[in-house]
């Protein structure tokens, strides 16, 4: 099961890593899903990634209490996420939904889209059937905000969107 960890905004990386190294046991995995997508830095267009939820770190176990003594033992800010008093994994339809958006390597690929009068129509990559699920475009830091369900309720999740021709309806 997937359960989630809030840490310190801009320390999730850092927090995965360390949790790789001090805390994870041989059958569990650890990640922050990230999402990519192109940035102009110095002039310069290159593909960055940042967390797609962030503030947050998954990982995957079958002994949630285990896992939280032994976050414990860390120097760092970490809370598991409760529903009351148990731990509550995410729910499995979300937990399909952020594997279609990530895939293996837990990273949302940069989707390409065309803008046609009103309507966004992906070409390919993760937002692909899922347009009605777009918010906000930012054409300009080239992202997409999506409505996803995320622990028990809807929230708004920024994705990497070029958008590579914009047509005027009726054309």
């Amino acid at each position: 099961m997937w359960y989630v960890v809030q840490v310190r905004t801009g320390d999730e990386l850092k927090i995965s890593n360390r949790l790789q190294f001090e805390v994870k046991s041989d059958d569990e995995e650890i990640f922050v899903p990230l999402f990519e997508r192109r940035k102009c830095i110095k002039g310069e267009w290159r593909r960055v990634t940042t967390p797609l939820f962030p503030g947050y770190v998954f990982f995957q176990t079958n002994d949630v209490e285990g896992m939280y003594r032994r976050l414990n033992k860390l120097d760092a800010f970490t809370k598991v996420l409760k529903t009351g008093d148990c731990y509550s994994p995410i729910a499995p339809e979300e937990e399909r939904f952020i594997e279609t958006l990530t895939g293996d390597d837990h990273i949302v690929e940069t989707s390409i889209g065309v803008i046609e009068g009103d309507r966004v129509i992906i070409k390919r990559g993760p937002l692909y059937g899922l347009e009605g699920s777009i918010v906000k475009i930012n054409r300009h830091k080239r992202i997409a905000i999506i409505k996803a369900d995320f622990m028990g309720g809807q929230r708004e999740v920024k994705v990497g969107l070029e958008i590579i021709d914009k047509t005027p309806a009726g054309n």
